[in-house]
């Protein structure tokens, strides 16, 4: 294991609740995955006979994500959740730099209750009837366990004010637990909050910003015509005295679907094709 922060940085978290760290991932794993998340919507557009832009820039993928929306709102959700199943996602997710910056700050035995998260803004992008970012909350409450839990939030372009970014409230995460109202997709804070109080998450692509589980934060509604595309996840602690005492407490839970998805489905023959020598 590497020391990733400095005593420095590891203050600032602690008293802050939140810390910026620039430098965790590499530029290429970012962009493989940006390709990738591409390729999934181009074969989309193939199966419907629709134009994609094969192109490898962020707005060929930008403009193929609007595409497939404006064609089936079904299948673009669809394509977001496979996307954020990718390995490009748990790669970064289970990046030994990043596994070092959190042990830096107290997480000894990292666990994951629950699956990355992809979190996108754009204006082309709004779901009709869908949400466009999260208002004030905090995120303990979807995983009670460990009461040191790092949410890790990694963008895959640089993030600057103007591009919806996160804003967090700075030593917000010292009230712990604060009264709200536990909604859809998260536990929403009750408590008004002064609109200077609030700081701009800036981060350059490769960076991540650690958050405590307590921190209240909220998506920006500030922003241009760019794409912004994040993932976000929990390092919890295994090894944290709460959570042993309460005997590992889990709030996510796995279900299956045992009933068949496709009727009468794979064939034979489909199964037999992708075991075909060439």
């Amino acid at each position: 294991m590497g020391k990733i922060l400095s005593q420095e940085q590891i203050r600032f978290y602690k008293e802050n609740g939140y810390l910026i760290v620039q430098d965790i991932f590499e530029a290429e794993d970012l962009d493989e995955t940006l390709r990738h998340f591409n390729l999934s919507f181009v074969q989309q557009l193939d199966r419907l006979r629709l134009a994609a832009d094969k192109g490898l820039s962020l707005d060929a993928l930008h403009q193929n994500m609007a595409m497939l929306l404006a064609a089936d709102v079904a299948l673009y959700l669809a394509t977001l959740r496979m996307c954020s199943k990718l390995y490009g996602i748990y790669k970064l997710m289970a990046s030994q730099r990043l596994k070092d910056a959190t042990a830096d700050l107290g997480i000894d035995t990292p666990l994951f209750q629950t699956t990355p998260v992809l979190h996108l803004m754009s204006k082309r992008l709004v779901v009709p009837g869908g949400y466009q970012g999260f208002d004030v909350h905090q995120d303990w409450a979807s995983v009670q366990g460990s009461l040191d839990t790092i949410t890790t939030w990694i963008p895959f372009m640089d993030i600057d004010a103007d591009l919806f970014t996160m804003e967090v409230l700075p030593k917000s995460h010292l009230h712990g637990l604060l009264d709200g109202v536990q909604e859809e997709h998260v536990y929403r804070v009750a408590k008004k909050f002064e609109e200077g109080d609030f700081e701009p998450i800036q981060v350059n692509k490769g960076g991540v910003c650690l958050m405590s589980n307590f921190t209240v934060h909220r998506s920006s509604r500030k922003g241009d015509d760019r794409l912004r595309i994040s993932v976000s996840g929990r390092y919890e602690n295994a090894s944290e005295a709460s959570f042993i005492e309460r005997e590992y407490p889990f709030t996510q839970l796995k279900s299956l679907r045992r009933e068949f998805i496709t009727e009468d489905f794979p064939s034979q023959d489909r199964v037999r094709s992708i075991f075909k020598n060439n």
